[in-house]
C-alpha cells in the first residue's frame, strides 16, 4: 500500500483543526493539567523517600497526571473522533476518496499524539518539579510509547463501536482501571506486582522512582511491559481493522 505524504499532511491538518475545535476531546488533556496543579496545592508537601518509603507529593501528582492525560486523553482522542465520523458517515465519504487506511491513520494519529506529547511535558513543572530532577530522556521515551499505546486501543474501540456513545461505555471501564494504578499501588500493596504488568503501573514506578539514591532504572521488565503492550495492541488493531474496516 502506498502513502502519499501530501494525503498524509491534508489529514493531519485537517485533524489538527478538527481536534483543537472539538471541546469534549481537548477537555481531557485540560483536565489532566488542571487536576495536577489542584493535587499539588492541595496536597501536603511529603517526601518521605529518607525513610524508607517510596513516596513524595511531586512524584505522586506527576504519575497520576500523564497518566489521566495518556489513558483518558489518549484513548479519548482517538476513540471518540472515529466513532462520530463513522456514525455521521463521514468517514465512508472520505475512504471513497482516494484516501486509503494508512494514510487516514497516520494522519489521525499524528495530532493527538503531538498534543499527548507537549501536555506530558508540561505536567513536569505543573506537578512541582523541574526538568533538572526528571531523567528526561527516559521520561520522553516511557511517557511517548504509552502515549502511542492508548491511541491505538483508542482506535480499536472506535473500530468496534458504531457511535459516540458505544465508544464512551467501551472506554469508561477501561480508563478507570488504567488511571487508578497510582492509588492502588500505593494504597495496596499486595496488588503492585500486578499492575506492574501494566503501561501504566510502569509509568507510575517511574515517577516513584524518581527520588530515590539511584534515580530511575531501565530494567527488563518495564522494557517487557511497554512494548509487549505495543505489540499487543498493535496486533489486535490490526486484526479488527482487517475484520472489520475503518467504517463498518
Amino acid at each position: 500500500m502506498r502513502i502519499s505524504l501530501r494525503k498524509v499532511r491534508a489529514i493531519t491538518s485537517m485533524k489538527f483543526h478538527t481536534l483543537l475545535s472539538n471541546i469534549s476531546v481537548m477537555l481531557g488533556p485540560i483536565l489532566a493539567i488542571g487536576i495536577a496543579f489542584a493535587m499539588r496545592n492541595l496536597m501536603p508537601d511529603l517526601d518521605v523517600s529518607k525513610a524508607g518509603m517510596s513516596f513524595s507529593t511531586n512524584a505522586f501528582v506527576l504519575s497520576f497526571g500523564i497518566i489521566f492525560n495518556i489513558a483518558i486523553a489518549g484513548i479519548s482522542m482517538t476513540s471518540g473522533p472515529l466513532a462520530e465520523e463513522k456514525e455521521k458517515n463521514t468517514l465512508r465519504v472520505l475512504m471513497t476518496s482516494s484516501v486509503n487506511g494508512l494514510e487516514y491513520l497516520i494522519g489521525t494519529l499524528l495530532p493527538p499524539l503531538l498534543i499527548l506529547v507537549i501536555v506530558n511535558m508540561i505536567m513536569i513543572p505543573v506537578s512541582g518539579l523541574s526538568f533538572g530532577e526528571v531523567q528526561f530522556g527516559s521520561y520522553f521515551v516511557m511517557t511517548t510509547v504509552a502515549s502511542i499505546i492508548s491511541l491505538i486501543i483508542g482506535y480499536i474501540v472506535g473500530i468496534l463501536t458504531n457511535n459516540q456513545m458505544q465508544a464512551s461505555i467501551y472506554t469508561t471501564p477501561i480508563t478507570l482501571l488504567l488511571t487508578s494504578v497510582p492509588a492502588i499501588k500505593l494504597f495496596k500493596e499486595d496488588l503492585s506486582e500486578i499492575l506492574d504488568y501494566t503501561y501504566t503501573g510502569v509509568l507510575t514506578n517511574f515517577a516513584n522512582s524518581l527520588f530515590s539514591e539511584s534515580g530511575y532504572q531501565w530494567n527488563l521488565t518495564d522494557i517487557s511491559v511497554l512494548f509487549g503492550w505495543l505489540l499487543i495492541s498493535l496486533i489486535i488493531f490490526i486484526y479488527a481493522y482487517k475484520k472489520n474496516g475503518l467504517d463498518s
